[in-house]
C-alpha cells in the first residue's frame, strides 16, 4: 500500500485541508477568496522561514503578472480570518523590506475528516468570495460585514440538510450577493471622487524589490506632480513632499494622511524586455477605499505615453472640468525622443536631492536630454532651476550662476512661454540678481497664471511682497505656500521669515520650532532660531544653539571657548569683538569672508564705516541677502545714514 499523502494542517484551533480547500476554525467554516486560501497553503507550507513577495507571489499566481497590493489585499484578509482583526499579526509576520513569515505551530495529518456536508456549504459561499478579488479595503469590510450573516443561513456541519432549506439559503445567498454587487457598483450620489480637492503622487514602486529603479520611479512621479500642478481646481504636493515615501512597505493612506490630502495616488512599475506595464491606483484617505485604478502597457522606449495617458484618464476619473489651455497642458509632449525624455527624468530625480553633487548631475543629465533635443523647452527650465539654486544655496558665486539660469530659462521660454517654472526661474534672477523688480514682479505674475497650485511660486511671491515693506500680503502669501505644502520644514520657516522681518521675534521662533518638529536637524531652522534669540536680547539661549551649529560645521573647539568666555566676561559687545578677531584670523589664512556676515559684526559693533564698506563689497559680489536691505532688523541702526540711503538708490529699493 502506497503512504498517503498529506493534506491537512492544524495550529491552534484552525484546521487547514489542503485538497479541499477548506480553513475551519473549531469545525466552522472561515469563507476565503480563492487566492487568498491559496496564499494561506503558501505560508504554511514554507513556514519558519521568510518568504520574499516576489517567491509567494510566484507561488500564488505563477507566471501572471500582478501588483503587489493583491498580495498585500490577501495578507489583509487571511488576518482577518484567522484573528479578527486586519492589525493581528500572530500568525504572520511581515518583515519589512522583504516579505512575511507564518510562525504558528503546524501540524501535518494524514487522517481525513467525514463531514462531506462542509463541502457543500462551501460551494454556496463561493458567489460572495470571488466578489472580494481586488477590492480596497474598505469595500472589503463591508462585504465582510455581509458575509457575516452566512453562519445563520448555513446548517451545523453535524446536521444534514433538507433540499427545502437548501435551496431557501441559495436563494438567500444569492440575493445577499446581488447586493454585494449592487453595493460595489450603485451609483454614488455623494461622488466623492468628483469633491476631491487635493492628491499626492507617491514616488512609483517596483513590483519587485530587485527591479528597483528610483531615477525612473521619482522621475515619473515628478512628472505627473509637474503635469496636474497646471490643473487650477486640484492641489497637488509637491515633489519635496513626496519624496521621502519610498519605502516598498510604505502604507499609501497613512502617508495620504500625513500629507494632509484627500486621496493619494499609489503606483507600480515593472519593466519586461522592452516593455514598461504601470498599474496605479487612486485611494482615499478617509477610509483606504480604491476611487479608480488603471494598468498601462507601453513599450520602454515610449515611456511618455504612459505619461500621457495616466495623466488624461485620472483627470477623467476626478470629473475636473478643464479649460482648453489646461487638457493642452495636461498630455502636451515636449520631445518625442525617448532617450532625451529619460535623460531628462534622470536630472529631475537629482534635482530634487538639493545638493552640490546632485545639482551638477542634474545639470548633465538636462543638457544630454537637449543634445538629444535641442528644442526639448523642459530641459532648458530644468538648466535654468539647477544653476539658481547653485546659486542661492551658496554652493557657486552669484555672478557665476546668474546669468546661466537667465540664459536657461530664457530659451526655455522661447520654445514655450507657458512653462510655468520657467517663468520662476526668470523672476528669481531678476529679483536676486538684477534687481529688476518690475520684471521681477511681471514673471512672478506669470508663473502664479499658469502653476496656481505651485508652492514655491507663492514662496517667491512672499518674498518678493517682502523685499517691498509689505508684510502682511507678504504673510498671506507664504501661508498660501505652507498650505500647499504643509510638511515643510522650509515653508514653516518661511513664514517665520515674515515674522522676523516685522520685528514679532516670538511669533518668528514658534514658526521656527514648528520647522524643527518636522524635522530636528533642519540646520536652517536652527540658525534662524538662534538668530531670533539674539535679536531679542536672549543671548544666552540663542549663543548655546548658534555655537553647537558651529561645532557641528567644524569650527575649532578653542575659537568656540573663546567665544563662550567673552561673552561671558564682557557680554554681547565682547563676543562679537570676539567674532571679528576670529575672522580676521581666517582672512589672514586665505579664507573667504562673507561680506554680509562681516557688516553685521560691524553693524554690532557699532562701527558704521566698516559696516558700510562691508556692504559695498556685497553689493560688488551681488550678494543675494541684499535685497533685504531696507528690512532686516539687522541693519536697523544703520537707518538714517545717507550711506544707507545711497545703497537702497542702487539696488533700486529706494528713489
Amino acid at each position: 500500500m502506497s503512504k498517503p499523502e498529506k493534506h491537512f494542517y492544524e495550529f491552534d484551533s484552525f484546521r487547514l485541508d489542503a485538497q479541499k480547500r477548506l480553513l475551519l476554525r473549531e469545525g466552522e467554516i472561515q469563507a476565503l477568496t480563492p487566492k487568498a486560501f491559496d496564499t494561506l497553503v503558501a505560508l504554511v507550507e514554507m513556514r519558519g522561514r521568510v518568504i520574499e513577495k516576489d517567491e509567494l507571489m510566484e507561488a500564488v499566481w505563477g507566471e501572471t503578472i500582478v501588483e503587489e497590493s493583491a498580495l498585500s489585499r490577501n495578507i489583509y484578509l487571511l488576518r482577518k480570518a484567522l484573528g479578527g482583526n486586519k492589525e493581528d499579526h500572530r500568525y504572520i509576520v511581515t518583515v519589512p523590506g522583504r516579505g512575511y513569515r507564518f510562525v504558528a505551530n503546524v501540524q501535518e495529518l494524514l487522517d481525513e475528516p467525514a463531514e462531506v456536508i462542509i463541502a457543500t456549504r462551501t460551494r454556496t459561499s463561493v458567489v460572495l468570495e470571488e466578489e472580494t478579488e481586488g477590492l480596497g479595503d474598505g469595500e472589503m469590510e463591508r462585504q465582510e460585514a455581509t458575509r457575516s450573516l452566512l453562519p445563520a443561513l448555513a446548517p451545523s456541519p453535524r446536521r444534514l440538510i433538507s433540499p427545502s432549506v437548501f435551496v431557501t439559503a441559495v436563494v438567500l445567498i444569492a440575493l445577499l450577493a446581488g447586493l454585494a454587487y449592487w453595493w460595489r457598483t450603485r451609483p454614488n450620489l455623494q461622488s466623492p471622487i468628483s469633491n476631491l480637492q487635493s492628491i499626492a503622487v507617491l514616488p512609483f514602486k517596483p513590483l519587485v524589490a530587485e527591479s528597483n529603479d528610483e531615477v525612473l520611479q521619482m522621475g515619473m512621479a515628478d512628472v505627473l506632480i509637474m503635469r496636474l500642478g497646471n490643473l487650477r481646481q486640484l492641489i497637488v504636493r509637491p515633489i519635496s513632499a513626496v519624496r521621502k515615501y519610498t519605502h516598498l512597505e510604505q502604507d499609501p493612506v497613512a502617508a495620504g494622511r500625513a500629507l494632509q490630502v484627500d486621496a493619494i495616488l499609489d503606483g507600480n512599475l515593472q519593466r519586461l524586455a522592452d516593455r514598461i506595464r504601470v498599474t496605479v491606483r487612486l485611494v482615499s484617505t478617509k477610509d483606504g477605499a480604491t476611487l479608480w485604478a488603471d494598468k498601462f502597457d507601453e513599450k520602454f522606449t515610449d515611456l511618455f505615453a504612459v505619461e500621457d495617458k495616466l495623466s488624461e484618464r485620472l483627470a477623467n476619473a476626478l470629473a475636473l472640468q478643464l479649460t482648453g489651455e489646461e487638457k493642452q497642458l495636461l498630455v502636451k509632449r515636449y520631445t518625442e525622443n525617448a532617450e532625451a525624455y529619460q535623460a531628462y527624468l534622470k536630472g529631475r530625480y537629482f534635482w530634487s536631492k538639493w545638493t552640490k553633487e546632485s545639482l551638477l548631475k542634474a545639470i548633465a543629465a538636462f543638457e544630454q536630454a537637449l543634445q538629444l533635443d535641442p528644442n526639448y523647452a523642459p530641459a532648458y527650465a530644468g538648466v535654468a532651476d539647477a544653476h539658481n539654486l547653485l546659486g542661492y544655496l551658496g554652493f557657486v558665486p552669484p555672478r557665476e550662476a546668474s546669468p546661466k539660469s537667465e540664459a536657461a530659462a530664457r530659451e526655455a521660454l522661447r520654445l514655450d512661454d507657458k512653462l510655468g517654472e520657467a517663468h520662476l526661474s526668470l523672476a528669481k534672477t531678476k529679483f536676486f540678481y538684477d534687481w529688476d523688480w518690475p520684471g521681477s514682479e511681471r514673471e512672478i505674475q506669470r508663473a502664479l497664471e499658469l502653476s496656481p497650485n505651485f508652492a514655491d511660486v507663492h514662496s517667491m511671491h512672499g518674498t518678493y511682497l517682502m523685499a517691498m515693506g509689505k508684510f502682511d500680503e507678504a504673510l498671506a502669501e507664504r501661508k498660501r505656500g505652507l498650505a500647499l505644502d504643509p510638511l515643510s520644514p522650509f515653508f514653516h520657516v518661511n513664514v517665520g521669515w515674515s515674522y522676523f522681518y516685522k520685528h514679532d521675534y516670538d511669533q518668528a521662533i514658534e514658526w521656527y520650532k514648528k520647522a524643527l518638529e518636522l524635522d530636528p536637524q533642519f540646520r536652517l531652522a536652527q540658525e534662524d532660531w538662534g538668530t531670533a534669540l539674539l535679536q531679542k536680547g536672549d543671548y544666552e539661549q540663542g549663543l548655546t544653539i548658534l555655537l553647537k551649529l558651529r561645532a557641528e560645521s567644524g569650527e575649532s573647539q578653542a575659537n568656540l571657548d573663546a567665544l563662550r568666555q567673552a561673552y561671558a566676561t564682557a557680554g554681547k559687545a565682547g563676543y562679537w569683538r570676539k567674532e571679528l578677531e576670529i575672522a580676521e584670523e581666517k582672512a589672514q589664512q586665505g579664507k573667504p569672508l562673507n561680506p554680509w556676515r562681516m557688516a553685521r559684526i560691524y553693524t554690532e559693533l557699532d562701527d558704521k564705516d566698516q559696516a558700510f564698506a562691508a556692504l559695498e563689497k556685497a553689493y560688488e559680489e551681488r550678494h543675494g541677502l541684499l535685497v533685504f536691505l531696507r528690512v532686516v532688523p539687522l541693519f536697523d541702526r544703520l537707518h538714517g545714514d545717507p550711506r544707507f540711503e545711497n545703497l537702497l538708490r542702487r539696488i533700486r529699493l529706494a528713489q
